[in-house]
């Protein structure tokens, strides 16, 4: 398949989807509401076609923004049948929740300030700044909370449950959770083999092979700590205190990383001063990062904030530094010899989720094995942006072809590209129309935004 018809079932699937002000994930039943990162992500790609779309996408996701600053994972529409719709979550016992529309009490990757930079990236130099005057309080606002809210003190920000890492099920996650998040009743249902029985009640696998999702006793876990969050009134001087995982995630903080130095970059465009909370957190978080780097497995890990252990099992988190910004060379090398190993990482279809050597790799369940578009989209920037541009090139190609040869779908496996999931997924559709178009526009948008820096050193 070439690319123009690749761009074409792309934005088929993105006009499928599109409601208006937001795009559905899918329009398979699976998620019938409006997903945080995956917004971004699809802003991303809508920019090549219709910029005042791409805009209002990035915005959309804003208008559930709480009180305090948090911007909320998911913003329930009119659909039905989602499994954690409004009434598990019953955001209205915190203050801080929008009185006029529901939400989740947690947020995701904020890729938001990614999303504004890419967006603007298409716009006069007077139409950027304005957008960015729209822009920046709300991702300040959304920065501020993290490390108000969050914070750890050192640069980085601690995670409560799994869905927040957007990674939901990865090898970490499944590692603290079985260790320190299971409730006794779910301890009994595991006890009393009553995950059959559990199964038959569940609403995602109606649409998807629960081969490819969270086992159920993973599920009710979640549930549960869903509920917990829920009885401490989404209060997070309460969660911080007592909520039982409170983790230092690879996957969020490089990204938090990452929009910070962005949100610098808007700032600054637009004559702002950035505040001294994110101008320490910009200058800290390198050195908290290198502090997540295991000399016995030459990898980065999450860290359990309440234990201070790492949590050794690896994921595709672990690749992700790439991202955060300039690695020191040996960091980024040890990284791209992981990208590249045919043992880990290094599978016929990039890049799989957890590495294949793992005794959790399942080529099709979710995030342990199967190979995402939005994960390779990261990785080819923060790949480029670490001076290894070949290798960012390789990996968008290898992509592309993976949708080709699979369709728009959420996942592929990393062993044979077979697609599983959520067909006419918007994000693979938005994603691959920019790594299409990016690659024939690089020089001009590299003029757009001049020779303003896009990266920091991390470590020394």
């Amino acid at each position: 398949m070439d690319d123009t018809e690749l761009l074409k079932q792309a934005r088929q699937v993105l006009d499928v989807n599109d409601m208006g002000i937001w795009t559905l994930p899918t329009s398979n039943g699976l998620y019938p509401h409006q997903w945080l990162w995956d917004a971004f992500f699809i802003a991303i790609g809508q920019r090549w076609y219709d910029v005042q779309r791409a805009k209002d996408e990035v915005w959309s996701p804003f208008r559930a923004q709480w009180h305090n600053g948090m911007v909320p994972h998911v913003i329930f529409g009119a659909g039905k049948g989602y499994h954690a719709g409004p009434a598990l979550w019953q955001c209205e016992v915190s203050p801080d929740a929008p009185k006029y529309i529901k939400t989740t009490g947690i947020t995701q990757p904020p890729v938001a300030a990614e999303a504004v930079v890419r967006v603007g990236e298409v716009m006069s130099p007077e139409e950027r700044r304005t957008w960015y005057r729209e822009m920046y309080p709300r991702l300040l606002a959304w920065h501020q909370w993290f490390y108000r809210e969050r914070g750890l003190g050192n640069g980085l920000v601690a995670v409560v449950l799994s869905w927040e890492t957007g990674l939901d099920n990865s090898p970490p996650w499944l590692e603290i959770m079985r260790t320190h998040g299971m409730s006794r009743r779910v301890q009994a249902m595991k006890h009393l083999k009553l995950e059959r029985f559990m199964e038959a009640r569940r609403k995602d696998t109606r649409v998807v092979p629960a081969a490819e999702r969270m086992t159920t006793i993973d599920l009710n876990a979640v549930y549960d700590l869903i509920k917990n969050l829920r009885r401490l009134r989404y209060d997070s001087r309460q969660i911080m205190a007592k909520h039982p995982l409170r983790i230092a995630d690879l996957t969020l903080n490089c990204v938090l990383m990452r929009a910070n130095v962005l949100l610098a970059e808007i700032a600054e465009e637009i004559g702002e001063g950035l505040p001294l909370d994110i101008r320490q957190a910009i200058e800290q978080a390198p050195d908290a990062l290198e502090s997540l780097w295991d000399e016995e497995t030459s990898q980065y890990c999450c860290r359990d904030a309440v234990s201070g252990k790492l949590v050794k099992a690896p994921s595709i988190g672990g690749l992700l530094p790439l991202y955060a910004g300039q690695l020191p060379k040996a960091r980024a090398g040890a990284l791209i010899k992981q990208l590249g190993d045919p043992h880990t990482f290094g599978a016929p279809y990039p890049v799989p989720s957890t590495p294949m050597n793992s005794p959790l790799f399942n080529p099709r369940r979710y995030w342990q094995g199967p190979s995402w578009v939005n994960i390779n989209w990261l990785l080819m920037d923060g790949l480029r942006r670490n001076g290894h541009a070949d290798q960012a090139e390789r990996l968008r190609r290898r992509t592309l072809a993976m949708i080709a040869g699979g369709g728009m779908y959420e996942y592929y496996s990393p062993l044979d590209g077979a697609p599983a999931g959520a067909g006419n997924f918007s994000w693979t559709a938005a994603l691959a129309i920019d790594l299409i178009k990016s690659a024939s526009s690089a020089r001009a948008l590299a003029s757009t935004r001049g020779n303003r820096p896009t990266a920091f050193p991390l470590g020394t």
